[in-house]
């Protein structure tokens, strides 16, 4: 009878070691997973200003793809620019030729652009970029959303490829109540 005992206590022993061991693995496996995509596929940053309002405002949360570093017009991409990550959307790619008028119109390749979701007139920052500008094989022109005082491609000039962290792909919502 104590023999038996004793042999399903063992049983039972093994039983939970599996089960930690399984646990450990699972547990690395799955940290190993995270530090992975966070280090390679996806980033987070938290918004710092009100460049990107309302699309994007102050305090939100954005995860971006660090894996497409090849935006396209209108795409939201996050980006490095004299040590500050910041957060605008492509307006004109590679090759294009950009002009921010004096009237406030935004033209590519002589087109004037219409954006849906843009509430102001976009003027140029005249002490800081000439126009018409057209773009290298490695630029990008971003405008943020908030045309007003947005700090972008009309302030420091075109975005390098190398610069270029990723496109955003979900916005969390910061609320204050």
């Amino acid at each position: 009878m104590i023999k038996e005992k004793l042999k399903h206590i063992t049983e039972e022993l093994s039983k939970n070691k599996d089960g930690i061991r399984r646990f450990v693995r699972n547990s690395f496996i799955i940290i190993i997973s995270l530090w992975v995509m966070f280090s390679f596929i996806i980033g987070t940053e938290t918004v710092s200003s009100h460049d990107m309002t309302p699309a994007v405002n102050m305090g939100d949360r954005i995860v971006y793809s660090r894996v497409n570093k090849d935006p396209v017009a209108h795409d939201v991409i996050v980006f490095k620019k004299d040590g500050k990550t910041c957060i605008s959307r492509v307006i004109a790619i590679p090759g294009d030729e950009v002009e921010v008028t004096e009237n406030g119109a935004v033209k590519v390749n002589g087109n004037i652009i219409v954006e849906e979701k843009i509430y102001s007139q976009t003027f140029p920052y005249t002490e800081f970029v000439k126009y018409p500008i057209t773009l290298a094989s490695d630029e990008y022109f971003v405008l943020g959303d908030n045309r007003m005082t947005g700090v972008d491609s009309r302030y420091y000039g075109p975005v390098k490829k190398k610069e270029i962290l990723g496109t955003l792909i979900l916005v969390i919502r910061q609320h204050s109540f």
